[in-house]
């Protein structure tokens, strides 16, 4: 992903609009490796800031793949912190632009989901 994934201006923009990236060496920091249960790498976790895991991908992701994963975990982490409005906004950003990916059916059901517990507009 080092080649070619994460050097993407696309997946750059996500994560620097999105998240707070950290790379953890998972010999050099056994002790955060297993605090996250990382077993496999490349292994990318949403945490909040208290470190709650919201989403987890493990493997290789092209940009193509990364982006949406990424949105869908993002989409997760609002709708687990009562952030509805955020994960419907989100989720119509994943399937508007990847709406043929493989998480589109996950982002069709976590829209719904934050719909309902959003209630009327």
């Amino acid at each position: 992903m080092d080649t070619v994934t994460y050097p993407d201006s696309r997946t750059v923009s996500l994560v620097h609009d999105n998240l707070i990236a950290m790379r953890v060496n998972v010999s050099s920091d056994p002790r955060l490796a297993a605090q996250f249960k990382i077993q496999y790498t490349p292994t990318i976790v949403l945490a909040d800031g208290d470190g709650i895991e919201h989403y987890r991908s493990v493997g290789f992701l092209p940009p193509e793949e990364f982006i949406p994963a990424m949105l869908l975990g993002i989409g997760r982490s609002h709708f687990d912190n009562v952030r509805y409005e955020k994960a419907v906004a989100t989720m119509d950003k994943l399937l508007g632009i990847y709406a043929r990916s493989k998480w589109a059916s996950d982002a069709r059901e976590l829209r719904k989901l934050a719909l309902q517990k959003r209630g009327p507009a």
